[in-house]
């Protein structure tokens, strides 16, 4: 049948044993394999299995004495690339096989060189991608480290405007009261001297506003839910919002968590008096023993969710970036919902870890 198939002559080997067919099959030396599923006491398609776990590729047809789907099937696992059975086929037959065959070994070593591609590629993009959380990891760790010195110094700056300037502006009221209480006679003298006194009573105010957005002192104080129930007085002298808080915290956060979700209340007021045009802004705060959940809400004129995640030059998505940024630095996530002319809310929630809670 060989010496009737088109194409080159075909010269055939026999060996009549599993031993000898693994020995034959390691030296590589042959195009194409025949192997009967019987070699003696042991079976033929453990000798394909044994050469394929060898890195053998070469195309190999199972000879059997009978056709079925479980002599199909076992052929397949062990490694064939087809079969024929012994005495049901010509030479046409077996030149089809073979064709067959070849052609399924080539398919399916360029499948194992595209799977060894792929291994390659995964294992290049599993160096790049931890390369890039180490990275990530550091950068992480760089903005924490500034986030926490530039809390460190506001504080510091909040202190030294309440106490030392506060302490100095008090003390120069005084001192006007005093001599105000002295001059008996001259009116414009006492005139000029009540016009100094409020000047220094509108600078006292001024340092104690901007101690207070520099950084409250309640919040380090008292902690996070007393410094936010400050925040609608401190505003309402700014605005014509009407503030509602909803405040259920029973007990002290870590400072850092503490620090970034009062940042958050602040941007998010920040946002809706520039552009939300609100009348009413809701706060709600409260934790369970696995996270803290911080809820900011308005009935302004509300925005699509789609521009809180575009980049842009925006101040409102600035400052919804500068929220998630602060929020991603202690492990928090936002949410964001929002429809035109139906105001906007955002969800804020920050897991509280193995860190123990402040007293």
């Amino acid at each position: 049948m060989l010496r009737r198939l088109p194409g080159r002559r075909r010269a055939l080997d026999w060996v009549a044993s599993y031993a000898a067919g693994l020995a034959a099959v390691e030296q590589d030396a042959h195009d194409l394999y025949f192997v009967d599923i019987r070699l003696g006491p042991e079976s033929g398609l453990g000798l394909i299995r044994e050469a394929r776990r060898r890195g053998i590729l070469k195309p190999m047809i199972v000879l059997t004495g009978f056709a079925s789907d479980e002599v199909d099937r076992a052929a397949t696992e062990a490694g064939a690339n087809d079969y024929l059975v012994k005495g049901e086929f010509d030479h046409a037959l077996l030149e089809r096989t073979i064709r067959y065959a070849e052609r399924n070994a080539r398919d399916l070593i360029e499948l194992d060189r595209r799977l060894a591609e792929s291994e390659r590629a995964t294992r290049a993009l599993k160096v790049q991608t931890e390369r890039r959380a180490r990275a990530e990891a550091e950068l992480s760790e760089v903005l924490r480290r500034i986030v926490d010195d530039q809390e460190t110094e506001r504080r510091r700056l909040a202190r030294e405007l309440h106490d030392s300037l506060g302490q100095s502006l008090t003390l120069l009221q005084l001192g006007l009261d005093a001599m105000a209480r002295t001059l008996a006679g001259d009116g414009d003298i006492r005139r000029e001297i009540a016009s100094l006194r409020e000047l220094s009573v509108r600078v006292s105010e001024d340092v104690n506003r901007l101690a207070w957005e520099i950084r409250p002192t309640a919040l380090d104080d008292l902690g996070l839910q007393e410094a936010i129930r400050q925040v609608p007085a401190e505003w309402q002298s700014r605005c014509d919002l009407a503030f509602e808080t909803h405040l259920a915290l029973d007990r002290r956060l870590p400072p850092e968590v503490e620090t970034t979700l009062y940042r958050v209340v602040q941007e998010a007021i920040t946002n809706v008096v520039r552009h939300a045009g609100a009348s009413r802004i809701g706060i709600i705060l409260d934790a369970t023993t696995e996270e803290v959940r911080l809820i900011v809400e308005d009935d302004g004129r509300g925005f699509p969710t789609e521009d809180a995640a575009q980049a842009g030059a925006s101040s409102r998505r600035l400052g919804l970036l500068g929220i998630r940024e602060r929020l991603s630095l202690v492990g928090g996530s936002l949410e964001i919902e929002s429809k035109r002319g139906r105001g906007s809310t955002l969800f804020a929630r920050v897991p509280l870890r193995s860190a123990p809670p402040r007293p």
